[in-house]
């Protein structure tokens, strides 16, 4: 097998886990906390279990305020 066949099959094997540990994890953080804090349409937005959002920090691309704290 050619070395950029592995390279394929390996970075979409890590793409398909990483996918679906992401996912498990914010599954179990929904569960535990009762939300998920996540990046959606240029905001920083808590997502709770009811379905409700939740807009915490607006993203600036490319602004000098680049420090966001996330409880």
């Amino acid at each position: 097998m050619s070395k950029d066949k592995l390279r394929y099959i390996s970075t979409r094997l890590v793409e398909r886990k990483s996918s679906k540990a992401f996912k498990e994890g914010a599954k179990k953080a929904m569960e535990i906390n009762g939300y998920v804090m996540v990046a959606e349409k240029g905001w920083v937005v808590k997502k709770y279990e009811d379905g409700h959002i939740e807009k915490v920090k607006e993203i600036s691309h490319g602004s000098d305020n680049q420090k966001l704290i996330l409880d």
